[in-house]
């Protein structure tokens, strides 16, 4: 394969859903705040800049000073300029990246409160972009996940001006999932999560798994997807990469090497569809804690809904560059049937903001989706966000659903699901449920562990 059949490949997904990649001439270099390169928080944003930008462009600099990975992250101790480059190099291999200083005509991408006339700052659970220096809330507990969304929302804008200046403001807490930020104490760094498994190991479940693991280890992973990794797919996932696709491995397989190299321990994999999964259909009672529930094929939510399944958590990607957090809560809330219904033909899962099925086309005659980089990282983020503040006290903070629109200037909805009158979930037996998931860690959310005059 010669580097035009690469990048055809690479960039394939991008333009079916009615979007041309950057032009690889205009360098974009990272720079960063000293004080905040520092901090936890500011390597996040350092780590998912250079991930994210380096999946989006082939022609990336990092122009901050190299200093170790800081302690409450994986690979700490190690290189952080070098871990970067090495991760944007595996993903394309025929780009530019290298670092240096800024230099004239780079497009300048700014992490920290100040330092440069636009900024890309997150602190704690909040995030902003826009006209330095920034009005965020210093919070002392690092979060990770505020400096990871502000990322997000800058890439998303210099996709979408084409190198345009920031001159407008936007602030985000990713808390309750409102434009206002919020000092908020809680860190889930090294937070113990419990089991979570992940059906579906696409560019959302990974990105999930990628964002948990930048801020605890300390919880057991169990993976399921039945489909490998392809160069289409490199540029929508933190983890995928050029050797996943040459090799043809299998999506789980990807994503456990990863959690594995990060340090999470307890792993364990099933290549195979949700409803031939043996780990799905044979766990035991309470075994799983949070389902993240990142597939949409083989009418996967039927299998779920019909499985007695724990408290899940998911996001989606939509065609209006957007990208939308759904929660069920078996016995509280809506379950995902009656948000999305099956068919006789099984269709595939309908964008959850509009009712209608994403941006879609068919491969080989297969489904294959379309999708942004950024809004997948964006889905991904926002599932292991709410992951994370499952061990906060006093969650949930937020409606069941939440929708981040990136097409303009960014925004955040919130609405519920509603209950879909003759959903399976009406006759599915409540103490079979209870028995399904009792003992799991997060159990004590469904509506038989709390009235639900105390849920409304």
């Amino acid at each position: 394969m010669d580097q035009q059949q690469f990048y055809d490949q690479l960039n394939d997904r991008m333009r079916r859903y009615g979007a041309s990649p950057l032009d690889p001439a205009r360098v974009i270099t990272i720079t960063a705040s000293p004080d905040y390169l520092d901090s936890y928080d500011g390597q996040v944003a350092a780590l998912v800049a250079c991930n994210l930008l380096g999946r989006l462009s082939p022609s990336v600099q990092i122009g901050f000073p190299d200093i170790a990975i800081h302690r409450h992250l994986p690979w700490a101790g190690r290189s952080l300029v070098g871990h970067a480059l090495d991760g944007m190099r595996a993903a394309n291999p025929c780009g530019s990246y290298g670092s240096r200083p800024l230099a004239a005509g780079d497009f300048r991408f700014h992490l920290g409160p100040d330092g440069h006339e636009a900024v890309v700052h997150g602190s704690g659970w909040n995030a902003y972009i826009g006209p330095g220096p920034s009005p965020l809330p210093l919070v002392a507990s690092g979060a990770g996940v505020g400096a990871a969304m502000a990322v997000v929302l800058g890439a998303a804008h210099l996709f979408r001006t084409r190198f345009g200046p920031m001159t407008d403001s936007f602030a985000c807490n990713v808390w309750d999932w409102t434009d206002i930020p919020e000092r908020v104490e809680f860190s889930p760094v090294e937070a113990s999560l419990g089991h979570v498994m992940t059906v579906g190991l696409g560019s959302v479940g990974s990105a999930a798994n990628y964002f948990l693991a930048l801020a605890t280890r300390d919880f057991s992973a169990s993976l399921i997807d039945h489909d490998r990794v392809g160069i289409h797919n490199i540029t929508r996932s933190p983890i995928f990469t050029d050797a996943h696709a040459e090799m043809d491995l299998a999506k789980v397989e990807a994503v456990a090497a990863f959690l594995r190299g990060a340090g999470v321990t307890n792993v364990a994999v099933d290549p195979a569809a949700l409803h031939e999964s043996a780990r799905w259909r044979l766990r035991e009672s309470g075994s799983i804690d949070v389902l993240i529930s990142a597939a949409n094929e083989f009418n996967v939510r039927y299998h779920i809904e019909m499985g007695f399944p724990p408290i899940q958590l998911y996001a989606t990607t939509g065609r209006n560059w957007q990208a939308t957090l759904m929660r069920h809560v078996p016995g509280v809330e809506a379950c995902s049937l009656c948000l999305f219904p099956p068919d006789e033909k099984f269709a595939p899962t309908a964008c959850a903001t509009d009712g209608a099925a994403g941006p879609q086309m068919t491969v080989d005659g297969e489904r294959a989706d379309a999708a942004l980089p950024f809004l997948s990282f964006a889905a991904g983020l926002m599932t292991a966000a709410e992951v994370l503040k499952l061990t906060a006290p006093g969650y949930p903070f937020s409606v069941e659903r939440v929708m981040l629109g990136l097409k303009g200037q960014p925004q955040l909805v919130g609405t519920p699901i509603p209950h879909r009158p003759g959903c399976l979930c009406e006759d599915r037996h409540t103490g079979v449920h209870k028995a399904a998931i009792d003992g799991s860690r997060y159990a004590g959310f469904a509506s038989w562990a709390r009235t639900r005059a105390g849920q409304s």
